[in-house]
């Protein structure tokens, strides 16, 4: 793996010129039907995180942990919540076998979502429920926190559902963890957007609009930013060619649900 190569001589050159922290990113994808990822790429890869966290750490460096499942995919949210859960399982059993000091590590996570093109429906706070649900299923309590990354959402429907994240996580008994944001492209993208066709920066309003996204990011982050109506849900997308001849989609129970394509996330479709 050329990423680990020498590492140990990088990290120690970074330290010196003042850098405390590094990250490493692992990306993976859900494909059911292809049946990805693979136990293999799940292990080599996270594997490859615990050694490059030690590593950081061995040279002064506070390493973030960076598993990013993608939003690509036509998985359900069950889905989504047990390939999660052995995701993340194997990457703290890996630092722990590595032996990496748990709580001088920071993770930054994906959050927990159905696949874009999964034609089930999830409400926001359902989507919430099964980001703490992985989250207390394999999350060491020794690490100090998660700092979700964006991937791919908007800045409204990620603020929407870490906001919601964290009222659930309040009302459901608390958790251990800081559970905030580490966004780049959800709050640089509207800001890049006010400079089209203008041919220069726009600089006061970007940093006007700037100041109000953290300020979004900062209340979600405390579970009190208030979302519009649709934000952070997820809307199943249509497939009318598939189902009955009333347009439903055939349930397991010989059931119809008249193409509404309603979901509903539940902890008991995780077990069955």
């Amino acid at each position: 793996m050329q990423g680990l190569d020498s590492l140990a001589v990088r990290c120690s050159e970074y330290y010196k010129q003042g850098a405390r922290f590094a990250k490493w990113r692992s990306p993976l994808v859900i494909d059911m039907n292809n049946k990805c990822p693979t136990r293999l790429a799940i292990e080599a890869n996270m594997r490859d995180l615990a050694r490059y966290a030690l590593i950081c750490q061995a040279e002064g460096l506070m390493p973030i942990v960076e598993p990013d499942v993608s939003l690509s995919g036509s998985h359900t949210l069950e889905d989504a919540v047990k390939i999660n859960i052995e995701i993340q399982s194997e990457l703290f059993k890996a630092m722990l076998d590595h032996g990496v000091y748990m709580e001088g590590t920071t993770l930054k996570p994906n959050m927990i979502n159905p696949g874009k093109g999964c034609d089930k429906s999830y409400t926001v706070e359902e989507i919430a429920e099964a980001n703490i649900y992985v989250l207390k299923q394999s999350f060491p309590a020794a690490m100090p926190g998660a700092n979700y990354l964006s991937g791919g959402q908007s800045l409204a429907d990620a603020a929407a559902r870490l906001s919601a994240i964290n009222k659930f996580a309040s009302s459901s008994g608390g958790c251990p963890w800081n559970l905030s944001f580490s966004w780049s492209a959800a709050l640089q993208f509207p800001l890049f957007d006010l400079c089209k066709g203008k041919g220069s920066l726009q600089l006061e309003a970007m940093a006007k609009l700037y100041v109000e996204e953290l300020k979004i990011a900062s209340a979600s982050a405390l579970g009190e930013h208030v979302w519009n109506d649709g934000e952070g849900s997820h809307e199943g997308k249509k497939r009318p060619d598939v189902g009955s001849a009333s347009g439903g989609i055939s349930n397991d129970d010989g059931s119809n649900d008249g193409g509404n394509n309603e979901g509903g996330f539940s902890l008991k479709k995780l077990f069955r």
